[in-house]
């Protein structure tokens, strides 16, 4: 890119600034040849400075800054292609990828695997191998004697994640790996150490079979995977279940290590067969049905992992919570096990969009850039061109308030954003980073997240396993919606 010295128009139009300190010749032949002037300078664009690679250069009077940089400054991929002379700058984020599960293995009834809800990346393995763990398995609803019943068509599905790989526009399966009870265990309802997708206790959502008429048994171990995370500490994972909600550890196999749940849970879960370890405060009992922890993350040290509930809780009740934009996140020192933060999320305003309900603007998924550095997955329920909030954001979580066992930890919920700033409650601060309807993201649950490197972030969706609406007859109908990955460049993260 050539910038011409001294035309002011174009710097003003460019909303570019020069900041000249010095002038050294570097070059300084015959009266005829080109004359080079390099210079120490600052390039500032939107108050930002640009870094740059190389010095500013003065040739014959015009002003050469290097490229790559002013394109990075200003939210651009700049490419060179020198068979053809041709430099692009395109604006980011730009869609560098789609990978489409095809033919995914049949869970009968027309159902078939699928259901991405959580994606991380392991450092050092390739950078087109990734670990995506699926939701409880194919699940539905259907109303019968006027009652909305949730239905498990595949009863005999065992939660799981998968080891996968991206190439040309297909998610390749490396493997699949079950989750399973520790050695020497075995679940009442499998007769074996895999788990199953059912509700723990009475006082949850109550599954059902297809039908919606028989109701299944109730399973103090069923697990509602939502998210999934890696920790280099110690070679294990971390997901998060929705039903408690809890935060399993698990070994590369599956194993489960331990379960943590609130506090005052152990009781109720006394016929589980996993440890059950009770160190999440007791107020995460309150979180609305379905509703419970989505995002997980461990930081890339391995010293902390931070959990995220889906949708404000039930406090003091869930017409409160329904109402309220503020969200928890918790955060795990990993070598005690203990929790020692808790900070406020502060969702989008709905009122701020056609069409959104407040208690339908969600959380779900996490990933960690450092130890307080965060990206957040939050959206809407719609999708197509009605989606309005399919948004990344960088938080940083040093400037936020920790409140964990601060009296305002109890009412939340029903706090307003003016009142949590008398109280000097600093909720996290949100940089916008990737808006997916920018680039026509055509689904609902964008659920899984997580980052290749500074300039690549991956997204997935679950896609409810093809599950659809019960027609007049109580038969299910299947949908043609796709479990597929995006890779999205983006500007610098770091």
């Amino acid at each position: 890119m050539k910038l011409p010295a001294g035309k002011k128009g174009f710097l003003v139009a460019s909303t570019l600034v020069l900041a000249v300190a010095c002038a050294t010749p570097i070059t300084q032949a015959a009266d005829n040849a080109l004359k080079a002037i390099a210079l120490k300078a600052k390039v500032i664009v939107n108050g930002s400075e640009a870094k740059l690679a190389k010095e500013p250069v003065i040739i014959n009077g015009s002003l050469y800054v290097p490229v790559k940089a002013l394109g990075d400054a200003l939210g651009q991929k700049s490419t060179w292609d020198n068979a053809t002379k041709t430099l692009t700058m395109q604006p980011y984020p730009i869609k560098a990828g789609v990978y489409t599960w095809k033919n995914a293995p049949s869970l009968g009834l027309g159902l078939k695997e699928g259901g991405f809800s959580g994606m991380t990346h392991l450092p050092g393995d390739p950078d087109d191998v990734f670990y995506l763990i699926a939701d409880r398995g194919p699940n539905g609803q259907i109303t019968i004697d006027k009652s909305v019943n949730r239905t498990f068509p595949a009863q005999d599905y065992v939660p799981r994640f998968y080891k996968v790989q991206l190439v040309n526009d297909e998610v390749k399966i490396l493997d699949t790996i079950k989750i399973k009870l520790p050695e020497g265990k075995t679940n009442a309802i499998t007769k074996s150490r895999d788990t199953t997708g059912f509700s723990n206790i009475a006082s949850d959502e109550k599954s059902y079979d297809n039908t919606g008429k028989t109701l299944l048994p109730l399973d103090p171990d069923g697990l509602d995977l939502e998210g999934i995370s890696y920790s280099p500490s110690d070679d294990t994972f971390w997901i998060s279940d929705e039903y408690r909600p809890s935060l399993l550890q698990i070994k590369r196999d599956g194993t489960i290590i331990g379960r943590y749940v609130p506090a005052g849970d152990k009781e109720k879960l006394k016929d589980a067969q996993a440890p059950i370890f009770e160190t999440i405060p007791a107020i995460y009992a309150k979180r609305i049905a379905n509703r419970g922890f989505e995002g997980v993350t461990v930081s890339p040290d391995g010293k902390f992992l931070y959990a995220s509930i889906q949708s404000p809780m039930a406090v003091p009740d869930k017409a409160t919570g329904e109402a309220s934009r503020n969200l928890r996140i918790l955060k795990m020192d990993l070598s005690t096990k203990q929790f020692v933060g808790e900070y406020v999320y502060v969702a989008e305003d709905a009122k701020s969009f056609v069409n959104v309900s407040q208690k339908d603007v969600v959380i779900s998924d996490l990933h960690a850039l450092s130890a307080d550095v965060i990206l957040v997955d939050e959206r809407d329920k719609n999708e197509g061109s009605a989606a309005q909030i399919k948004r990344v954001y960088k938080i940083d979580l040093s400037k936020a308030t920790n409140i964990l066992g601060k009296e305002i930890s109890k009412e939340l919920e029903g706090t307003s954003i003016d009142q949590l700033k008398s109280l000097n409650v600093n909720a996290a601060p949100k940089e916008l980073v990737l808006d997916l309807t920018k680039l026509n993201y055509p689904f609902e649950k964008f659920e899984g997240l997580t980052v290749l490197n500074k300039n690549t972030i991956l997204v997935a969706n679950d896609n409810d396993f093809g599950v659809g609406e019960y027609d007049a007859n109580g038969v299910l109908k299947v949908t043609d919606k796709m479990s597929q990955v995006w890779k999205i460049e983006v500007k610098d993260l770091w």
